[in-house]
């Protein structure tokens, strides 16, 4: 099996738990030892668990102006619990903001999720005052924040345009940037919805390097940021061409985050590394 060959059957496999999963049945829901062992994000972003959660959280607010700083928020926490706790954020209040969070720190067993690293970037301070006063600060002073009802703040009209709007912001890179950029863009009633580029938009992260050199030279460390647009239209190409039927076809940001998850996958199921989430595929609840 080629390293094109064992992604695509990665992405099938992937898709077919969750549908076992969905349809009730006890695990192990597959036979491949790393996937009883590893927590791995679904083929489709929107079937993963948190990003449901967000987009029924924020279904409500689709049409408010402020989504986008509360987008920022949820997935620099992106822990349900916590998002929960402080509802929507109408207002940049930093202050209260991080009252809130130390209070969730106190009362809940978990405050800030373990899907994204989220660091202070060298700045000496916790996270929670880092991510009120630096990034949603950056945020709110960046978009601006018309009342309730108001339109929604001017924003280019492709999501490549959106990626490099956010990137301007403290704390956000490319990854996390693109995330939001996720968010936005499968939000019924936002503008982002209707990008022409919602397809075809896709930005590289740390993880999606490594998988795209797997696939390409079966190793990590061949694919720099400046060569991996090249490379990951040839990934689109080949496995357009051999696309399952049995998976619905995916967009390319879907597709981006496979490659980050098969990097996974192949660190491990190697030897060549460890992943920091386990899972428990083994055994019945």
């Amino acid at each position: 099996m080629t390293y094109g060959e064992q992604f695509l059957w990665w992405i099938e496999e992937r898709y077919r738990i969750l549908k076992s999963k969905e349809a009730g049945a006890a695990p192990p829901w597959s036979s491949d030892l790393t996937f009883q062992t590893v927590y791995f994000c679904n083929v489709r972003r929107e079937d993963d668990k948190v990003t449901r959660f967000v987009r029924s959280f924020y279904a409500p607010f689709s049409q408010h102006p402020n989504l986008i700083y509360n987008y920022v928020f949820a997935r620099m926490i992106n822990w349900p619990e916590t998002i929960q706790r402080v509802g929507f954020l109408t207002t940049h209040n930093p202050d209260w903001l991080e009252a809130m969070l130390e209070e969730a720190r106190l009362e809940q067993s978990k405050v800030w999720g373990g899907a994204y690293l989220i660091t202070t970037h060298g700045v000496p301070m916790a996270k929670a005052a880092y991510l009120a006063d630096h990034v949603l600060e950056a945020v709110d002073k960046g978009l601006g924040r018309p009342s309730a009802g108001g339109p929604h703040p001017a924003l280019p009209p492709t999501l490549s345009g959106l990626h490099g709007l956010l990137m301007q912001f403290e704390g956000l890179g490319s990854f996390l940037a693109a995330q939001i950029v996720a968010d936005l863009k499968n939000t019924e009633g936002h503008p982002a919805k209707d990008a022409p580029d919602w397809w075809t938009f896709v930005a590289h992260g740390p993880g999606s390097l490594r998988g795209a050199s797997w696939v390409h030279y079966g190793e990590i460390g061949k694919i720099t940021p400046s060569s991996f647009a090249s490379h990951f239209q040839e990934i689109r190409d080949y496995v357009d061409a051999r696309w399952p039927e049995s998976v619905p076809r995916i967009c390319n940001q879907d597709l981006q985050n496979c490659l980050c998850e098969f990097d996974k996958y192949m660190r491990v199921s190697t030897g060549a590394g460890r992943s920091k989430r386990n899972y428990d595929g083994q055994h019945p609840r």
